[in-house]
This record gives C-alpha cells, structure tokens and sequence, in this order.
C-alpha cells in the first residue's frame, strides 16, 4: 500500500533534556502510562521490534482518528496482520510531548497484556532510551546528550541494526553455535528466540531431552513455540548462564526467517540497565548482576 500519510512526528524535549517515568514491567515488558486525546491514561509499550509506531485501531475509532485503507503486514508470529495509518495530535509520556504522531492502526484487543500504543523505530531512533530494570524506570533522552557511562560490571558494545531493530554481533552459545547478530527486542519477554534453523542447530527440536511444546504470542496471534535453554551463551565480553530458549514452529512473522536470533527483556533485565543510543550507534548494558560472569 502506498503511504497515505507522511511522517511528521515531532518530539518536544523539555529544557533539561531528558525525561523519566515509572516502569510497568509485568509481564517482563516495558509499559508505562501516557497522556493523550480522550482524557484517559494511555498504556504505552517501548518496543524496540516495531516500525513505524502503532495504535490499537478500535481506540484509534473511538477518538475519530483519520483511516486510509488496509493492508497486510507482520508481527512476529504472523505475516497477514492488517493495519491501516493514522496520525495522533499529541501524546506526553513524562515530560517530553510528542506532536503529530505518526503511527499504525491495528487491532491490539488480542495482546496478551493491555497495549493502548506502541512506540516503535520512528520514535526510538530519535532519542537515547535507557531502561533502568532494577529501579523500574524509563529514562528518553535527547539525543545530543551522551548516555552515561556503565559503571563496573558493565560495557558498552557497538550498535549495530538488522532492519529497524538495534543489534548486537558476535554472541555464541556453548562457544559452538555462533549468532552473527542478535537483534534487541524490548517488546518481547523471552530471553533468546531462535528462528527454526538456528533452534535446531541448538538441539531444540520436538522430542528431545528438555524441549517442551509451548505457545508464543504476537500483537495479534499466536503460534506454537518449542522450548528449552541452554547452558552458556556468550554476548559481548559475558557469559551467562542458564539461558531459555524458544522457537517458533510455524514460518510466518518476522521470527520465521531464517538466521534470526532475538534477545527480549528476561534475559535483558540480567543485565540491570540498558541503553540504546540510536545517534552515536552504542549499546550500554550493565552492571551486570551475578548471574553473568566476565570473560
């Protein structure tokens, strides 16, 4: 479908640059609580994995948004989710404003958590995010102001991106199967997703020792995962121990394609904090807790 819309989101900073509001990390995603058209508070998910940004389309009816015509797109597990495009006057998540809204409508009423709005890559890509798991806080930042450093026990990485998601490179798992790039999914509470090539690569396959059948959920559907974990990854200069793995048994969504590896926030919250400076390609992770031990 060709755009309807051009994107013209703005985002209004206030003078000190940066903003901060209360983590919702239930279930091991990042909500928080927003303003906007309506006059009721307004659940945001910071999800790293969506481009561009997203409403749920029965709130974007109810408060008289404008509507194109539909097409087909992708989440995760499915590849035949319709949206359409709209634009959302304004939305103040803290301090900071975010003024003509550029965003998909989609039907979000089958989530498995409550989601009003979604923040994707033409929000995030125009900020530095820091997600502070162990005080249950969400710092956005404008993007001239450099992250702060990691402190002990942690580092930075270079950033680098697999479409619009920010990726790390270089991680392995039992220093045998390598993950060329591990994408950073802040929608996700998984640990590690592996496409069904790289799972059974791992030995994550039905029928074996430790493997279980499960069920994985996208914005809009479901699909049947396998399940286990793996003893040792290496990402970056750590190790860590003891890491769940899934797997989707289908094709479709995005994590059907070969080669995709995908980090979300069960195994993120390790690390204590997170930064994702968009602008200077960075990735600040750390200190990292006990379970995560230096090379």
């Amino acid at each position: 479908m060709g755009a309807m819309l051009d994107d013209r989101t703005r985002l209004l900073f206030p003078p000190q640059g940066f903003t901060e509001v209360p983590l919702r990390f239930e279930p091991q995603v990042l909500r928080c609580t927003a303003a906007g058209p309506g006059g009721h508070p307004l659940t945001v998910l910071i999800d790293t994995g969506t481009d561009p940004s997203a409403i749920d389309l029965g709130l974007a009816r109810r408060l008289g948004l404008r509507l194109g015509g539909f097409a087909l797109g992708s989440d995760a597990a499915s590849d035949e989710v319709p949206f359409t495009e709209t634009v959302l006057p304004w939305l103040k998540l803290g301090d900071l404003t975010m003024r003509d809204l550029y965003l998909l409508a989609v039907d979000l009423s089958g989530a498995p958590f409550k989601i009003d709005l979604v923040l994707g890559y033409n929000v995030l890509s125009n900020l530095t995010l820091t997600v502070d798991y162990q005080a249950g806080a969400l710092r956005l930042s404008h993007p001239d102001l450099a992250p702060a450093a990691p402190g002990p026990g942690g580092v930075s990485l270079p950033l680098r991106f697999y479409e619009h998601f920010p990726a790390i490179d270089g991680a392995s798992l039992d220093d045998e199967l390598a993950l060329p790039l591990v994408t950073i999914d802040t929608g996700s509470n998984s640990a590690l997703t592996l496409s069904r090539d790289l799972a059974e690569r791992a030995g994550l396959r039905a029928g074996a020792t430790g493997v279980a059948a499960g069920v994985g959920q996208g914005f809009t559907a479901g699909c049947a995962v396998l399940q286990g974990a793996v003893a040792d990854m290496r990402l970056g200069p750590f190790r860590l121990r003891d890491v769940e793995l899934d797997a989707p048994s289908g094709p479709g969504g995005d994590l059907g394609r070969r080669g995709r590896a995908n980090i979300g926030n069960r195994l993120l919250a390790r690390f204590g904090r997170l930064t994702l400076d968009y602008r200077r390609s960075l990735c600040v992770l750390g200190p990292a807790d006990r379970d995560i031990a230096d090379k």
